[in-house]
């Protein structure tokens, strides 16, 4: 009971990215600092394809833009606060929605939000795909969001994770008339040790999507 109490008083917060918008949840957390910075999603890729958030990555850099988002109107009123402004006995806590700026909706942007010491960040990819990985064949499938029909000729850019843990290039291509592409065949016995996949589509009028896909099984 002391720990579900001590918990209810920390300040925490934690948010997703979709649509367009900032879903933000939080709890004794009285204003965010929303950070965005634009992303060569490629690049960004190539450097660390296992960690879509990027995070170390723009420790130097500045925004692209950034905005203060007051929170107290959002936050549980019932109960006494105490100096920090929360009460042991009631955690303030609520939800918010931010758009993301005009700007940048259409664009692939790390999202970073910081709030009492602390810096959580997620990617955000403006794209019309849909992905299907076939892992028993070591396949994607990629066709349009909305319409369903199979995108062809989208780039796509694969790294695998070895069993000693080393990251490496494994290999690119493009999607076929069906929008498929086999990412796991090589000509090569790299498959026997590859233990997961990170695969990269990209297409110029549909946007870029990142995901992980396991070795067709054996």
């Amino acid at each position: 009971q002391q720990q579900t109490q001590l918990a209810a008083t920390e300040p925490n917060f934690d948010f997703t990215v979709e649509a367009k918008q900032i879903n933000l949840n939080h709890q004794n957390v009285s204003a965010v600092t929303v950070n965005f910075y634009e992303m060569d999603v490629e690049l960004l890729f190539s450097r660390n394809p296992f960690v879509q958030q990027f995070k170390g990555q723009f420790s130097s850099i500045r925004p692209n833009q950034s905005l203060v988002v007051n929170l107290k109107a959002n936050e549980a009123a019932d109960g006494k606060q105490g100096k920090n402004g929360t009460d042991a006995s009631q955690a303030k806590s609520g939800s918010r929605v931010i758009p993301l700026p005009e700007a940048l909706r259409n664009k692939n942007v790390l999202v970073e939000v910081v709030a009492a010491g602390q810096t959580k960040t997620q990617a955000y990819y403006s794209h019309s795909l849909a992905i299907q990985v076939i892992e028993n064949y070591g396949q994607v499938k990629v066709t349009h969001l909305t319409t369903a029909k199979p995108v062809s000729k989208a780039y796509v850019k694969v790294y695998a994770q070895m069993a000693d843990g080393q990251v490496k290039f494994y290999k690119d291509g493009y999607t076929d008339l069906r929008g498929r592409f086999d990412y796991a065949s090589l000509n090569t016995n790299d498959l026997d040790v590859a233990t997961k996949f990170s695969v990269l589509v990209m297409s110029e009028e549909h946007g870029a999507l990142v995901r992980e896909a396991a070795p067709p099984k054996r």
